[in-house]
């Protein structure tokens, strides 16, 4: 069964300042309109496990991604563009992890 709504936790640094390690996003897995900049969760290409990646380019039925922070990033630019049927969801809201 397809749940609309995933949570995922945050557990490397590919993606700050904007996601931290030990934050959680909620993914939105339904309708989605995958646009330019939208923060998404999608399945590696190769290890079949899910990273979070912002869109930086649509080009027809692929997307090109990357992470914010590009020195700990492995993107796009290592694996290439990457199939919109990896996308798991949109990412819709974030819940940081409580600094003490």
């Amino acid at each position: 069964m397809r749940l609309p709504i995933k949570i995922f936790k945050i557990s490397d640094r590919s993606m700050e300042p904007v996601l931290n390690s030990g934050d959680y996003v909620f993914v939105k897995c339904w309708f989605l309109n995958i646009k330019e900049k939208d923060i998404i969760v999608l399945r590696h290409p190769t290890k079949n496990i899910p990273i979070v990646k912002r869109v930086y380019k649509v080009i027809g039925d692929k997307l090109f991604v990357l992470g914010d922070n590009r020195d700990l990033s492995q993107d796009s630019r290592y694996f290439g563009n990457v199939d919109k049927s990896l996308v798991i969801g949109k990412v819709f809201h974030i819940s940081r992890k409580r600094r003490r």
